[in-house]
């Protein structure tokens, strides 16, 4: 299944649905309430949208029940994962911007060149 974008706002939805699930609306906005200002109508437009993209539904079929999320967490992180390299063309185009702006530091790079000795090493 192709999944659609996802803004921020309607991924702290998602995050609720794939901690625990099913939540009912009112569920849902008590948890964003005590991280969030939004207000009740935000939170229902946020989880109807993502009703809308096919993400999450409704356990019952008037919408009013319990929701409960359609794609895994994983699903969701590999979408997003295919996105931002499509947008750089490669994961090495990728990697050599997040060195270049400072965005890895020297252990996190370190411990990349070990991972992928190790992966040489097993492929290899």
């Amino acid at each position: 299944m192709a999944i659609k974008q996802i803004s921020d706002a309607e991924l702290a939805v998602m995050r609720l649905l794939w901690q625990e699930s099913p939540l009912t609306l009112a569920q849902i906005r008590g948890e964003l309430l005590k991280t969030t200002a939004w207000n009740h109508s935000t939170i229902k437009t946020l989880v109807f949208r993502l009703r809308d993209k096919g993400v999450i539904e409704p356990l019952d079929k008037y919408g009013a029940g319990q929701y409960v999320p359609l794609v895994t967490e994983d699903e969701y992180v590999l979408a997003a994962e295919k996105a931002v390299l499509d947008k750089f063309g490669s994961a090495k185009k990728l990697a050599m911007a997040m060195v270049r702006n400072g965005h890895l530091t020297d252990a996190d790079i370190e411990e990349l060149r070990d991972y992928f000795r190790l992966e040489g090493e097993r492929n290899g």
